[in-house]
C-alpha cells in the first residue's frame, strides 16, 4: 500500500469525490471555496476550477454527458455546464428550519440516477443543535422528503445488490442501513451499522463522514478529525483495515482509476483547527488489494 499526495492544492474543504472514467479524471469540490474541480491524475493538477458563488455540498455528473453535472449549492440542487461554466436551476429545498441557517452537504446517485442528499447547519460546531436537518431524494423534478432528525447528513453507499442502503449522520456518530427498493426509490428497516461514540475498535476514528463501497460490499469509510479511513464489515460492524493519514481533518472518499484500483481521499484545511501541513490535500492511497466500482450517475 503507498499513499501520495495527488495534488500541491491545499483545499478549504474538500469534499465529493467522484470518478470521471470517460475522462480518467476526478470531479471534487472544494465546498468553503465555492468551487467543483477536475482533478486529472496524469498531470497531477486541478486542470479545472468551476466557481458556483456558495458552499457546495455535492457534484455528480450527469449519466452519459461527462460536460455536464449535478451540484447542491447551498439549498439549491443546479445544472452545471462544464462547457460554459453556467448554471441553472433543477430546485430549491425549502428552508426546514430558519434558525440556524442549513445548506445542501454530501450526495450520491442510486442506481435508477436518483439523486439522494441531506442537509446540516452552516457554520456547525460542536455546540450547535441537533436534528434539524431533512434526508431528501431527487428525480425528475420531484423532490422528496424521506425523514427528519438530521444533524449533519453524510456518506451514502449502496450494495452491490442495491437491495440496501448505507448512510452518515456525522455528530450523533452513526452509520446506519436501510432496506433499498429500487424500483419505488423508498427505504425502510432503518438498524445502526456503527455507533462511533459505543462501538468498539472506532475510539479513535473521529466522525462518520464520507463513505464509499468496494466490490466486496465492504465499506470505506473516512473519520472526520480521525486522519483516517477506514475499512468496515458491515454485517460485523468491526474494521477490517485502518489507514492513517497525515491530514487531521479527513472527509471522503471514492474509488478511482482505469480498474478502479485507487482510493482517493479528500480532506481539509481549517483556519484555526488544522494543524497539519498536509491538511486540505487530496490523497491517491494504491495497491490496497481491492477495487471499488463505477459510481452511479444523475439521470435528471
Amino acid at each position: 500500500m503507498k499513499i501520495v499526495e495527488a495534488s500541491k492544492r491545499r483545499n478549504q474543504l474538500g469534499e465529493g469525490p467522484h470518478w470521471d472514467a470517460s475522462t480518467g479524471t476526478l470531479i471534487y469540490d472544494d465546498a468553503n471555496a465555492h468551487q467543483v474541480l477536475r482533478y486529472d491524475p496524469k498531470t497531477g493538477a486541478e486542470t479545472e476550477v468551476f466557481d458556483l458563488g456558495d458552499t457546495v455540498g455535492n457534484v455528480i455528473l450527469y449519466a452519459g454527458k461527462p460536460r455536464e453535472a449535478v451540484v447542491c449549492v447551498g439549498m439549491n440542487i443546479v445544472h452545471l455546464d462544464m462547457d460554459t461554466s453556467k448554471t441553472s436551476l433543477l430546485a430549491t429545498v425549502a428552508p426546514h428550519t430558519t434558525e440556524p441557517p442549513h445548506r445542501i452537504n454530501d450526495g450520491k446517485c442510486d442506481i435508477k440516477g436518483r439523486l439522494w442528499t441531506g442537509t446540516m447547519q452552516r457554520n456547525w460546531d460542536l455546540n450547535s443543535p441537533l436534528g434539524l436537518g431533512n434526508f431528501y431524494s431527487f428525480s425528475q423534478g420531484s423532490l422528496k422528503v424521506h425523514f427528519g432528525s438530521v444533524t449533519l447528513s453524510n456518506g451514502i453507499a449502496w450494495t452491490a445488490d442495491n437491495r440496501t442502503m448505507f448512510y452518515n449522520d456525522s455528530v450523533p456518530g452513526f452509520t446506519y442501513a436501510f432496506d433499498f427498493d429500487a424500483e419505488e426509490g423508498t427505504l425502510s428497516n432503518r438498524r445502526v451499522v456503527v455507533d462511533f461514540k459505543k462501538t468498539a475498535g472506532y475510539e479513535s476514528c473521529g466522525l462518520p463522514d464520507g463513505m464509499t463501497i468496494d466490490v466486496n460490499d465492504k465499506l470505506w469509510l473516512v473519520g472526520f478529525s480521525g486522519s483516517c479511513v477506514v475499512q468496515i464489515d458491515p454485517e460485523t460492524s468491526k474494521i477490517l483495515r485502518k489507514i492513517d493519514l497525515p491530514a487531521k481533518y479527513t472527509t471522503s472518499c471514492c474509488f478511482g482509476g482505469a480498474t478502479y484500483e485507487d482510493l482517493y481521499v479528500t480532506s481539509a484545511n481549517l483556519p484555526g483547527y488544522s494543524s497539519c501541513p498536509e491538511d486540505g490535500t487530496l490523497f491517491r492511497i494504491t495497491e490496497l488489494g481491492v477495487k471499488g466500482k463505477a459510481p452511479y450517475e444523475f439521470a435528471g
